[in-house]
């Protein structure tokens, strides 16, 4: 019978593991998250591993040798208590996968489109019009709000915008 295990990988070798483990055709599971950082001065999103150091194996002990998996490239050893590694419940590797995959599909469904004009509901600027310009993370954005005749950038929580359905 198949079982999910956790295996400590050696330090940012996550990927590798996987790849040689799918090669000895046995199934892994490192969960990966897309990750808003800034670099240079630029904003860039990057896939970074949820629990760095560690992936799920999922394998039968009757037909995969443990010593052949811990003994592959990247992976360092199994987790273990008292000596026996650690069995993974199905119900959270699948709500791992689900939780992964929810964040891939998070690129923001309801997010305004530049140029779209938003009202500004809570905050110092309550009750102004604005021109949404760009998202500033997951839940922030961007926007072009008019000052004294100037358009100034304020960045705010997306709670706190309402896309304005009147045409002006």
């Amino acid at each position: 019978m198949d079982m999910w295990f956790l295996v400590q990988t050696k330090p940012r070798q996550e990927r590798r593991a996987v790849e040689n483990l799918e090669r000895q055709g046995v199934t892994s599971f490192c969960p990966v998250v897309n990750m808003e950082k800034v670099s240079r001065g630029r904003r860039m999103v990057v896939e970074e591993v949820l629990f760095p150091g560690y992936l799920f194996v999922n394998f039968n002990q009757h037909r995969v040798s443990a010593t052949s998996i811990r003994s592959t490239r990247g992976v360092s050893q199994f987790v273990s208590f008292s000596g026996k590694p650690v069995h993974v419940p199905e119900e959270l590797i699948s709500g791992l996968k689900q939780r992964v995959a929810l964040e891939e599909g998070v690129d923001s469904p309801n997010l305004p489109k530049p140029g779209d004009r938003l009202e500004i509901l809570e905050g110092p600027f309550r009750g102004l019009n604005g021109v949404f310009s760009q998202p500033d993370g997951n839940s922030r954005a961007i926007i072009l709000i008019n000052l004294l005749n100037q358009q100034v950038k304020a960045s705010m929580p997306l709670r706190d915008l309402k896309l304005n359905k009147a045409v002006e």
